[in-house]
């Protein structure tokens, strides 16, 4: 379901991950990016055993691959939406589940009704032009005691990203074609996977070296990224230089959605000093982190 005409910033933002998705998909297939130990990261505290006979709604699904995990780890029904043509590359990938559908949808406008037992968004609100407004819409769809998990940029700890990268991001890059900016993001992934590989990981493992990454620059992130293999470390730059919207959340930001959600059971943990997840529940006692 599509809600008319979208936004010139909007179309552009799909149309650049609808691209990165069937363009990546098959480079990181069975790498660490399709894990679902990557995956429970992002939704932590749910656990691998909460999907099991609950109806699911991935939203925003991209190219599928959490929807594909959250398929095989027991949900009796899980469906994903993306407003992108990414949900060819979803459809591909989950196909041979008989549990998992595949919707090219508008969050916001999402035909459905009160029906989810679950359901999570990982890395897509904040490329909405209301975050506020596309988590206030998935909430809705909720049943009572249903559970929601949403992962989201954080405003603490991005300030060179928000002052350097978003302005180059959103007057240069995103602006590019698509095949020129993917050879940037393989140029600047060789530099970036050097780095990483080089640097962050033998600081942070090395019995010398483990008070040396805690004076690294980002450490906590860069040393996460540096178990991904190349393509994927490209794809991670692609995914950042390519959207016109992007927006960084504060803690005090992304609590508020749950409370005007009248959510409880509400949980806001870091991910990497570098982003959000939170979690809420349609019914339950009040925890805060």
């Amino acid at each position: 379901m599509m809600t008319g005409p979208l936004p010139e910033e909007v179309q552009q933002t799909v149309e650049g991950f609808g691209w990165e998705w069937k363009t990546f998909n098959k480079q990181i297939q069975d790498t660490y990016m399709t894990d679902s130990v990557h995956f429970l990261d992002f939704i932590y505290p749910t656990t691998d055993g909460f999907f099991e006979d609950k109806v699911v709604l991935d939203a925003g699904c991209g190219m599928g691959r959490f929807l594909k995990l959250g398929a095989q780890l027991g949900s009796s029904d899980i469906i994903g939406v993306d407003l992108s043509h990414s949900v060819d590359a979803a459809y591909r990938n989950t196909r041979a589940l008989p549990n998992a559908h595949v919707v090219q949808a508008d969050i916001l406008a999402l035909p459905f009704v009160e029906q989810f037992d679950y359901i999570f968004s990982v890395g897509v609100l904040h490329h909405m032009q209301s975050p506020r407004e596309g988590f206030s819409s998935l909430a809705k769809l909720l049943k009572e005691k249903g559970r929601i998990s949403v992962w989201v940029y954080s405003k603490e700890n991005n300030g060179w990203v928000i002052h350097l990268l978003t302005p180059l991001r959103t007057y240069i890059t995103s602006h590019l074609p698509k095949p020129m900016l993917y050879l940037v993001s393989h140029i600047l992934g060789f530099i970036l996977y050097t780095c990483v590989k080089l640097i962050y990981k033998p600081a942070n493992e090395s019995r010398l070296g483990l008070k040396l990454g805690r004076l690294l620059p980002c450490n906590d992130y860069l040393y996460y990224i540096s178990r991904l293999n190349y393509a994927s470390l490209v794809s991670v730059i692609f995914d950042h230089l390519v959207p016109q919207l992007a927006s960084y959340v504060s803690k005090e930001e992304i609590k508020s959605w749950f409370f005007e959600a009248s959510l409880s059971d509400v949980m806001i943990t870091a991910r990497k000093n570098m982003s959000w997840r939170g979690q809420g529940t349609r019914e339950g006692s009040l925890e805060l982190e």
